[in-house]
């Protein structure tokens, strides 16, 4: 007899004396058959089981069907238990929006902002330890604005020199309903570096200023960071923008009524005197409105330059029929308030200038002096007056300088 079915005759037997053993008990004992049908010799052929799966799991911010996502925060996708292999994140046209992956390969990270109210596709790639590899394909929105808000500037972008009284003005297109968040959004960098702060003059306007003047030589920028803000309401910023201006020279001609003289000084020094007339201690009525022609005493901001300007008393509400009305040509003019204070050329007065007041608010020069003056001053210089009976407005142009420094610290929404 064969050992091969000897084996099997004894594999028979146990099994039966088992069976046998647990009827005669009255009992059905749980027994498991295992039918060996090759030479016990011979290698068992292995089992089969499930495709082994990568243990490397794709993450991505925004997740997967989001809506209402941050245009500026970055899309970032990252790989735990493994690497990324691939990464694309592309908008609806197609267009792939650039990234970078870290040194590890474990996350990648957007480098671009991406668009107001569309859509975006994730496609990731990565693989485990082991090699075993997996993918990952997901979608998110970007927020819809109710409305964006763009802001301007003032100094322009292109004006490039200024001087050392210029306050910096962002004119937001519409009034944002946040203007904390809209103040946030906005950085003013100095060199050398000068203390300074915004005030808001109106609803869409915020002002920027030193302490002090800005020193000259100084090199500014202001950006306005507010694409991507949410400025309340439902608005956002329309776009970045960023102004670069230097600071020239510091240039103050002081105006006092007492001497009827302007003393120019350029960065210290005292360069010229000006006789000069200004605003008759005078007021007139017209239709129960009063209206006064002295030149009020404060700091002034240099705004505008013509070589003539056409001045027209009715502007502020003085007809031009009145006795003292007028509606002429004025030779070298500078703007100095929003009211209608200039300096400027004024022939016709020069007998008076430097004796006493005779114009309708504005600073009166002799030809030859309001010619250098008009070829010397420029945006952002400093004129200021002293001894007046009256006061300029704060809003009256720049009448930043006006406001005490403490009270200006107020004015932001942010105090």
């Amino acid at each position: 007899m064969s050992a091969l079915r000897r084996s099997k005759i004894l594999i028979t037997a146990v099994f039966t004396a088992t069976l046998t053993a647990a009827c005669t008990a009255g009992t059905l004992a749980p027994v498991t058959t295992v039918t060996q049908t090759t030479d016990p010799a011979s290698p068992v052929a292995p089992s089969s089981s499930a495709a082994p799966v990568s243990r490397a799991v794709i993450t991505t911010t925004p997740q997967d069907a989001a809506t209402g996502a941050s245009v500026i925060e970055p899309v970032v996708v990252r790989a735990t238990n493994g690497t990324l292999d691939a990464v694309t994140v592309t908008n609806p046209d197609g267009k792939e929006i650039t990234g970078v992956l870290s040194a590890d390969r474990t996350s990648w990270t957007s480098g671009e902002p991406l668009g107001y109210d569309r859509s975006y596709r994730i496609e990731a790639a990565a693989r485990d330890t082991a090699g075993l590899a997996t993918s990952s394909s997901s979608s998110f929105t970007t927020v819809a604005p109710a409305a964006t808000i763009f802001p301007s500037f003032e100094p322009p972008p292109d004006r490039g020199q200024v001087g050392v009284g210029q306050p910096l003005s962002v004119i937001f297109e519409k009034a944002p309903p946040d203007k904390a968040a809209a103040e946030r959004a906005l950085t003013v960098t100095s060199v050398p570096a000068q203390p300074g702060g915004w005030y808001w003059t109106d609803e869409r306007t915020v002002h920027y200023r030193p302490k002090e003047y800005w020193q000259a030589g100084t090199k500014i920028t202001v950006d306005a960071k507010v694409y991507g803000v949410d400025l309340g309401g439902g608005m956002y910023g329309e776009t970045d923008r960023t102004l670069n201006l230097t600071i020239g020279p510091s240039k103050i001609a002081s105006v006092d009524d007492a001497t009827h003289q302007m003393t120019v000084t350029i960065d210290g020094q005292v360069v010229r005197t000006i006789p000069v007339s200004m605003g008759r201690d005078e007021s007139i009525v017209v239709d129960g409105k009063e209206i006064s022609f002295v030149t009020p005493s404060g700091i002034y901001v240099a705004q505008e330059k013509y070589e003539v300007k056409q001045m027209n008393s009715a502007s502020y509400g003085l007809p031009t029929s009145y006795d003292l009305g007028y509606d002429s040509a004025i030779p070298l003019a500078v703007r100095l308030s929003n009211s209608g204070i200039f300096a400027h050329s004024a022939p016709w007065s020069v007998a008076d200038q430097g004796v006493r007041n005779v114009s309708h608010g504005c600073i009166n020069m002799p030809p030859d002096a309001a010619q250098w003056f008009y070829d010397t001053f420029s945006y952002g210089d400093i004129v200021t007056v002293t001894g007046t009976s009256t006061q300029l407005a704060p809003d009256d142009g720049y009448g930043d300088w006006n406001i005490p420094w403490d009270q200006w610290l107020k004015g932001s929404a942010l105090s």
